[in-house]
């Protein structure tokens, strides 16, 4: 369990557990939390100027002459191929056909998309692969999978208000602030910061606000979440999934955050091949991307047959490495 600290705040009017809970029903709370992954995810992704930054790979280019003459096939052989040699876009487009692949309708933007999606377990390691590697659009798109791990009402995880994700989109919106323009931009740090304001003055499990009678605490580890009780804490550590989600970021922190702007650099700029990027290999390694299937057969065999939601499977495990990796081979 992760260790406390006093928020900084001012004293609220003193309010009882029943007066929050009639104040801020659950529609409302999830609606704030919503907005910062909706933000990203309104609209059907568009190449930002970061895209265009990578380079199309020959790949990349007989992979989509394949697919716009229909032969699908060939051209997900040819993403593959493209992949295992270093190519981000093939990495991307193979990505948004497996997210495609896993759509239970039609749908028109990037969000129905997620939303009614079987397929968003497979989608998100991959999504996170480009994000770490600084490809706007997977950053855009792994901000929306997440959202689907909150559940439409934040009770996927037992309590209504847990909504453990926002703590990883919140993460990954900042890292993708500098591809974006100056409206964007100031739009998105809105957003954060009403999310932040919204967690800072109530309990994230129970609710009860900050108050001269309830002193508020903050996950020392991720500094976001507050929680008004050691058994509240306790609870959203375990069976909210903030260990896993907690570890997750330290791991992002530690291994990503410093080098982000050198492995990008390293790929657009130098282009050289990802086994070739230490950082980069030391960084997938620690978050679990390059596990063996053999490891998590057994859940992809429970999705698959709808045993289990694969929703459930978006979230880390509690160690912090994804659920389900990649590619085991350096790519």
């Amino acid at each position: 369990m992760g260790k406390k600290s006093k928020a900084n705040r001012k004293k609220a009017p003193v309010a009882t557990a029943v007066a929050t809970a009639a104040a801020t029903p659950p529609a409302a709370v999830a609606a704030v939390a919503t907005s910062a992954a909706t933000a990203t995810t309104a609209a059907v992704v568009k190449a930002g100027s970061g895209v265009n930054e990578f380079p199309e790979s020959t790949f990349f280019v007989k992979a989509e002459s394949f697919h716009k003459k229909g032969n699908l096939s060939k051209a997900n052989k040819i993403f593959v191929q493209g992949i295992e040699n270093g190519c981000v876009r093939c990495l991307f487009e193979y990505t948004m056909k497996i997210l495609n692949d896993g759509a239970t309708r039609e749908n028109t933007t990037t969000s129905e998309l997620i939303n009614n999606n079987m397929n968003p377990h497979l989608a998100l390691p991959l999504f996170l692969e480009g994000a770490i590697r600084g490809y706007p659009d997977a950053v855009t798109m792994i901000c929306g999978v997440y959202g689907q791990a909150n559940g439409k009402d934040g009770c996927r995880y037992g309590h209504w208000r847990s909504r453990p994700a926002d703590l990883l989109t919140s993460y990954w919106q900042k890292i993708r602030l500098k591809d974006e323009d100056r409206e964007e931009r100031i739009q998105t740090k809105k957003v954060n910061k009403k999310l932040q304001e919204h967690y800072g003055v109530m309990c994230s499990l129970c609710g009860k606000e900050d108050s001269e009678t309830v002193t508020l605490m903050k996950c020392d580890g991720c500094k976001f979440y507050y929680y008004c009780s050691k058994e509240c804490q306790k609870k959203m550590w375990q069976e909210g999934q903030h260990a896993g989600v907690c570890r997750h970021l330290g791991l992002l922190n530690k291994y990503h955050k410093p080098f982000a702007k050198k492995i990008r650099r390293d790929l657009v700029e130098h282009r050289l091949a990802p086994r070739d990027i230490p950082e980069l290999q030391e960084l997938r390694q620690r978050l679990g991307l390059c596990r063996p299937q053999v490891d998590y057969q057994d859940l992809l065999e429970a999705a698959k047959t709808q045993q289990l939601d694969p929703a459930q499977l978006i979230l880390p495990r509690k160690d912090g490495t994804v659920q389900i990796g990649s590619f085991p081979r350096p790519i």
